[in-house]
């Protein structure tokens, strides 16, 4: 019950589903609605693994994914979800392992690796410099 008001919290502080507000990456947080809607749209998918009571994770989304000049960018490229450790949604947790958090996965349609994974201290530029090389 816990986790689900956290989530809440998430989806109320970042807007999620406000399209007129573009200085924010669009989150979903089910891996299955985020794959169909990057099927239907052609996009790739960008995950976001978290952790529970992770500083590090709540500063990634505090910094590098709200007012940063490549929001825009994202959500033309991919169809983002935030998946947080242990949920009870789905997920293919076996591709998406990880013990490091935060951790960022880059996905085609068709789940299949498309760029490097980007693990621990995300910040702007560190981001920035890996979208660069993500083409």
């Amino acid at each position: 019950m816990v986790a689900k008001w956290k989530i809440l919290i998430i989806v109320i502080l970042f807007g999620t589903f406000n399209p007129l507000n573009a200085s924010h990456v669009r989150w979903y947080f089910d891996f299955e609605k985020a794959h169909q809607e990057a099927l239907k749209q052609n996009k790739c998918l960008m995950v976001l693994l978290l952790q529970k009571d992770c500083p590090a994770c709540k500063e990634v989304l505090a910094t590098t994914f709200m007012n940063q000049p490549y929001i825009n960018a994202i959500n033309k490229k991919f169809i983002s979800v935030v998946i947080i450790k242990d949920q009870t949604s789905s997920y293919p947790i076996e591709m998406l392992y990880t013990v490091t958090y935060p951790t960022l996965f880059f996905l085609d349609n068709s789940e299949l690796f498309c760029c490097k994974t980007l693990e621990g201290n995300i910040t702007p530029q560190r981001f920035k410099n890996h979208l660069k090389l993500c083409k």
